[in-house]
């Protein structure tokens, strides 16, 4: 019983994730303050992008989604910033649910596009899009 136990427990960390973990294997952020400060010399968007471990829909949206080496391409034109739903974050940016994303305008912290779970490759993809128009526009 023991070694089924700790056999369970290994396979369950195995596929844990921590933000500091997905944000050095995607290359994200994984502070929001000098992630903005960089948003704003770059001027780029920024993608806050808030998980939990353990969140099957977390996982998913890291595993799944963040992951495609086609969204990759697509946030060519963010700051991507990973964090986990405890960090500290400006008072718009706290959640319950996650997964969560925010994009947002670097010169005002103001969001110009959202979306809360996890999403396909296709639909996030048409996120991005839409949050780069957005900020376009404005």
């Amino acid at each position: 019983m023991k070694v089924l136990i700790m056999l369970l427990s290994l396979v369950y960390t195995l596929f844990a994730i921590s933000s500091v973990d997905v944000a050095f294997v995607l290359g994200f952020h994984e502070d929001y303050l000098t992630s903005l400060a960089q948003a704003n010399k770059e001027k780029k968007l920024l993608m806050l992008v808030i998980i939990k471990d353990p969140c099957r829909y977390s996982e998913n949206m890291v595993y799944k989604t963040l992951s495609d080496p086609k969204v990759a391409e697509a946030l060519k034109d963010f700051v991507p910033v990973i964090v986990d739903k405890d960090a500290i974050l400006p008072s718009a940016f706290k959640v319950d649910l996650v997964p969560m994303i925010y994009f947002i305008d670097p010169k005002n912290e103001q969001g110009v596009g959202e979306r809360m779970e996890y999403v396909s490759t296709e639909q996030f993809l048409a996120d991005i899009k839409d949050a780069l128009i957005l900020y376009k526009q404005k």
